[in-house]
This record gives C-alpha cells, structure tokens and sequence, in this order.
C-alpha cells in the first residue's frame, strides 16, 4: 500500500508514506522523493545491527522454541526485538537535495528527535530529548536500547525512541524505533548467557513503553514533519 501526503511547506516535492514488511535481511531503499516507510511485521523478529556482533551471546534454540525470526539491518546499533504490537518502527529517506538534509550527523539526528519530540508530547507523553554525545556500553552493543544517542527520546532516563542513520550519496535513512509497551523478556532471555553484570535487570531498566497507541504517535509524527 502507498499513499502520498501534500506537498510539505516550501518544498517542491510530496512526501511519499509507504507500507513494506519486515524481510531478511531487512532492505533500504533508497528513491528519489523523501519518504516514510512504516515497517510492519507481521511476527516477532530481533533484529540486528550492520556488524552483527550480539550473535556470539544469543540463545539461537531459545529463539527457534518461541519463534522469533531474527533479521538485520545496514545501520549500526545493538539488536532490537520486534513485536508488531509493541514497535512502531518508520524508517525516513531524506535525500540530498532536500532542504532537511543535514551534513552533520548529529545534526541530523538532533533533527529528526525533534520532530519525535513534538509529536509525542502534542499527543500528552512525557518525554525529553537527549542533546548530548553518544553513549556506549558492552550491554548497547548487544541491546540498542541500553544506549543512548543525540536525538533520542526517553522517559526518566528510559529509552523509549531509538535512532539510527545510513548515509550515502543519495541522502540519508534514519530507523527509527518508538516503543509502545516494553516488553523485554525475549530479549532477557535470548542474551541470559551474556557476560555482563545483572544483564536482565539491565535490559528490563532500559526502556519504557510510551503510553500511547500506534495510530495516535503515527498521525502526530506526520503532523510535525508536515509543519517543518
């Protein structure tokens, strides 16, 4: 299914909102026009970084029990479970020649939290953006969501939209992550055997769900964007 929205203020080209299932591994597509792509699953997947490092510390038999599918992407970061109900996930293509298009990288990334920002806290969430260096740790690089990132949004120090970015020639994608309702007991199991420290309380303290629906937090998304 595609739709397109009108054209954005000041800017001569329509943002394009696609649907597209998750797949394996996951595919970036990179168009000409700026668009938003909703990634749907349609089962449980965990989902891995561009280096894949977290497969030396996953429970492969625990995930073949409970089917969890597993899948990658290009951008870096730990491995992100995804639950169709718990996830709104919308990967955003901006290309080069785009006025949002930033050089910086943490100015991109600044940019897009901000336009998450603005959506949830017009639909009543709570939430703060963090403005300040990358923070990584052993636990982040197997969970993404133990980390932190500029333009990420979080909830009393809980992590509840993740963001990364691939760059190329043709612009820039950023994945971005909203948690609905956290649920990280796959994730606690899958990586039990790593050796970190009270790694499942760890996992457990590192989000949150945002208490809001999918719908609600999509809508609010575009009706920021659509005001930039």
């Amino acid at each position: 299914m595609e739709l397109t929205l009108n054209p954005i203020k000041g800017f001569s080209q329509e943002w394009v909102v696609e649907h597209k299932q998750l797949t394996t591994p996951l595919e970036h597509a990179e168009r000409g026009s700026p668009t938003i792509s909703v990634v749907e699953p349609v089962c449980p997947h965990v989902v891995l970084g561009s280096s894949e490092r977290e497969k030396a510390f996953m429970d492969f038999s625990y995930m073949e029990r409970e089917g969890i599918h597993l899948a990658s992407r290009r951008s870096g970061g730990g491995a992100v479970l995804v639950i169709p109900e718990d996830l709104l996930w919308l990967d955003v293509f901006v290309p080069t020649r785009s006025r949002f298009w930033l050089e910086d990288i943490k100015r991109s990334s600044l940019w897009m939290g901000g336009i998450w920002l603005d959506a949830l806290q017009s639909i009543s969430v709570d939430c703060l953006l963090y403005d300040g260096q990358f923070i990584r740790s052993s636990l982040s690089d197997l969970v993404c969501f133990a980390g932190k990132g500029p333009g990420e949004i979080f909830i009393n120090d809980q992590k509840i939209v993740g963001i990364s970015q691939r760059r190329s020639r043709q612009g820039t994608q950023f994945q971005c992550g909203l948690i609905l309702n956290w649920n990280p007991g796959h994730l606690i199991n899958i990586f039990k055997g790593a050796p970190i420290p009270d790694v499942g309380e760890r996992i457990q303290a590192s989000g949150t769900g945002a208490g809001c629906s999918r719908d609600e937090a999509f809508q609010a998304f575009l009706s920021q964007l659509s005001d930039r």
